[in-house]
């Protein structure tokens, strides 16, 4: 399915309006005026507050734009920040044609190890 850039930034739109104001404060207002003036008004997306985003029905463009939000203004920490750009990475390469590299094998480890420890931390 091909969507246009007028439909990715109604549901970028839609997912800026259900996060709420924390989230607004963080994002530059030149960058959420472009989103909202350059959307398309007539497209209804619906968020569903009790669904984690990256299980709700965006696409592949606004979920790219929200991780580059949280990448460039959202992130509370250099560690948090490190961790998505590693994250990214590794994505853009398990998607690519090229074998996993060594480094991106570790890092996948590493962020795998890290998440099963927070989950923990979580859940105690």
């Amino acid at each position: 399915m091909s969507i246009n850039n007028s439909q990715v930034y109604a549901e970028v739109y839609a997912v800026l309006s259900a996060l709420g104001d924390e989230y607004l404060r963080q994002t530059p207002k030149q960058i959420l005026n472009f989103i909202a003036e350059n959307r398309d008004k007539n497209l209804v997306v619906k968020i569903d507050p009790d669904i984690p985003l990256e299980k709700q029905p965006l696409s592949a463009e606004c979920t790219a734009m929200i991780a580059m939000l949280k990448l460039d203004y959202w992130c509370g920490s250099k560690e948090e920040k490190d961790e998505l750009q590693a994250l990214l990475n590794l994505n853009e390469e398990k998607h690519g044609t090229a074998p996993l590299s060594a480094e991106s094998k570790t890092t996948w480890i590493k962020l795998l190890k890290n998440k099963k420890i927070k989950n923990k931390k979580t859940n105690s």
